[in-house]
């Protein structure tokens, strides 16, 4: 319980002062201009070296530099490395391993991209050295946003084989998050593998994210190999992967339900036709191995949902459209 009410208040903190020791003193100027409502939106920040800075929400630019004295910050290539060196504890080696995912995670679950020249070792990328860019991605946890897909994907009180898509950019990992806080706050235990860092968002081990009190995290595994080692090793109730799309994945969904564990995963696809048509996702579905499946939308708005035989449980109501004109004067 401890640990989750200091995620509860780490996550609801201002994002600003998590990051504050990380950012260089110029963008901390920067961002600290910006209001609170302003804040709450940012979604990310991008630094590249000789280009000026740019903080977003999604597509949209919210920084605001018209009343600063100095203009648009630009920083150097220098600027950039120094940046790197500070997200990276100033020890490439001892973050090595993380780095080779391109990206290295931080207190609160942000994470830091970074970019530049990558040096191979047996023809693979073995790390990055030389940066010249650095995404900051900025947690946005939602609790609660799974509320009205809970309902859909139990019955009777029991967890149900789930299918969550969307198009990119739509929230899925955010959905997921929640989906394992809430089986778990319900007396579940929950298995989360990992794979990119970005459910639980893991530094040193602990999630950085609220999962839930009763789940087990494996950070940065293969999605196949890590679903099939939590099994043996951790018997859950309820296994959660992000982005499924290789055979074996398929696999090891298949053995979690022999093994009478419920799986809830995700995948890209922009409508259930494009779902069908790619190779992995659709021989699940022609196999009926998801009991429902779930489409998000813009915002992780909660757009359509099937159950295993892929008849409609739910979906968005139609905006009517604006009554006519009453006719004018003649």
């Amino acid at each position: 319980m401890r640990q989750t009410a200091q995620l509860d208040r780490q996550t609801q903190s201002d994002w600003r002062a998590t990051l504050d020791a990380y950012l260089p003193a110029p963008l901390r100027a920067m961002v600290n201009l910006m209001g609170k409502a302003d804040a709450a939106r940012v979604t990310e920040i991008r630094l590249r070296a000789e280009q000026p800075a740019l903080i977003m929400a999604g597509h949209e630019r919210v920084d605001r530099f018209d009343h600063m004295r100095s203009g648009r910050w630009i920083p150097s290539g220098e600027d950039i490395k120094q940046f790197a060196q500070t997200l990276l504890g100033h020890s490439m080696y001892a973050r090595a391993e993380e780095l080779r995912g391109g990206y290295v995670t931080l207190p609160g679950g942000h994470r830091a991209g970074l970019c530049g020249r990558v040096v191979l070792e047996d023809g693979k990328a073995h790390h990055i050295q030389d940066f010249s860019s650095v995404a900051l991605r900025i947690a946005r946890p939602v609790p609660g946003c799974a509320d009205a897909v809970m309902p859909l994907i139990t019955e009777d009180g029991r967890p149900l084989n789930s299918l969550i898509f969307s198009a990119p950019g739509c929230g899925k990992t955010t959905m997921l998050r929640d989906i394992a806080r809430q089986h778990a706050l319900s007396g579940f235990q929950v298995g989360v593998v990992d794979e990119r860092s970005e459910i639980a968002a893991c530094r040193q081990g602990i999630p950085q994210l609220d999962v839930g009190p009763s789940t087990d995290v494996l950070d940065a595994c293969p999605k196949a190999e890590g679903m099939i080692l939590m099994l043996r090793v951790f018997s859950p109730d309820i296994l959660i992967t992000d982005e499924i799309g290789k055979p074996m994945d398929a696999e090891a969904i298949a053995e979690a339900s022999r093994c009478g564990a419920a799986v809830v995963v995700s995948a890209h696809a922009g409508s259930m036709e494009e779902l069908m048509q790619r190779p992995i996702t659709g021989a699940l579905l022609r196999q009926r191995s998801f009991e429902r499946y779930v489409q998000l939308g813009p915002g992780g708005q909660l757009v359509k949902a099937w159950n295993g035989a892929f008849g409609v449980l739910y979906q968005i109501p139609m905006m009517e459209p604006p009554p006519a004109p009453e006719p004018g004067p003649v």
